[in-house]
């Protein structure tokens, strides 16, 4: 059984991977995922007081790469998924008669049949 005396140590690294220190976002990573479109223009027939200020329409930025995220590295310190130290159980208590019965009062057989080409 698991000792319940055994505790994990207070410097025990849980994670295999840890973001590379090293790693920076690069200087021309664009965050913004759309943008105003610059070609847009303000239709003739536009009346503000009736149909409100106008806004140009949004277009997906072409310069978006994605969601920036840290690089994964092996973390040097992992030392692999803790698991406490195994103990004999103090409860155990072998019983050689346990399997062992005065009398069998029948034997059976277990017979199967299988047709052919059916596996």
């Amino acid at each position: 059984i698991k000792d319940p005396e055994d505790k994990k140590p207070s410097d025990w690294v849980d994670d295999s991977m840890m973001n590379d220190p090293d790693d920076k976002k690069p200087d021309d990573w664009v965050e913004e995922k759309r943008i105003v479109d610059e070609k847009a223009k303000k239709p003739d027939d536009w009346d503000d007081e009736e149909d409100g200020e106008w806004e140009a329409p949004m277009i997906d930025n072409p310069e978006y790469k994605g969601e920036w995220t840290v690089k994964r590295i092996s973390n040097p310190a992992y030392k692999g998924v803790w698991e406490a130290k195994k103990i004999a159980n103090p409860e155990f208590v072998d019983d050689d008669t346990l399997y062992k019965f005065d009398d069998f009062g029948f034997i059976g057989f277990d017979l199967w049949q299988v047709k052919g080409n059916t596996i």
